[in-house]
Parts: structure tokens; sequence; C-alpha cells
């Protein structure tokens, strides 16, 4: 019984100072949820970052029709020397070749 009593007092003291400090309280969780956003977005950045890091390593190859410079890996390769940027310029290089 005694610590029910207690209970219900610090239930009763939680929620006057619930009451009391409400704008403090909800300008506390809305600064919390900022940061936390902040912090996702921080992540995301750095996970990108990898990325650009590892298309540097990537050879450039330079298509046989147009001559734009493309990723090895995004080219289209019709023989194994020749690498095209799209299916455009794959099939005039055939037509006219």
């Amino acid at each position: 019984m005694k610590w029910l009593v207690l209970l219900g007092l610090i239930i009763m003291i939680a929620a006057f100072i619930a009451a009391r400090y409400r704008r403090q309280l909800q300008t506390a969780v809305y600064v919390w949820k900022m940061f936390r956003k902040m912090r996702r977005m921080n992540g995301e950045s750095k996970r990108q970052i990898d990325k650009k890091d590892s298309a540097e390593n990537i050879p450039l190859v330079r298509c046989a029709k147009c001559g734009k410079w493309i990723a090895q890996n995004k080219a289209l390769n019709l023989r194994s020397k020749n690498f095209f940027c799209s299916t455009n310029c794959m099939e005039q290089a055939v037509k006219v070749g």
C-alpha cells in the first residue's frame, strides 16, 4: 500500500511538471527530432561520398560514334575495342559501318 501511494505521488508530480513546462518540453522534443534528422542526412551524404570514391576508380572510354567519354561499366560494347554511349550511337555505327 505504501508503494502504491508513493507511485501515485510520483505520477502526480510528473503530471504537474509536464503541464507546467509543456512548451519547454515541446521545444526539447522538436530540437531532438531536428538533431536526429540532421544526423540521418549526414549519414546519407557520407554514403554518397563513398559511392563517388568508388566511381573514380572506373576507367573512362570514348564512344566510337560521337566521341563522348563515359564510364566503362555504363558503356555498351559491340566488339572488344568499340564502346558506345547509347543504343542510338550503336545503331548508327552499325548502319554506317
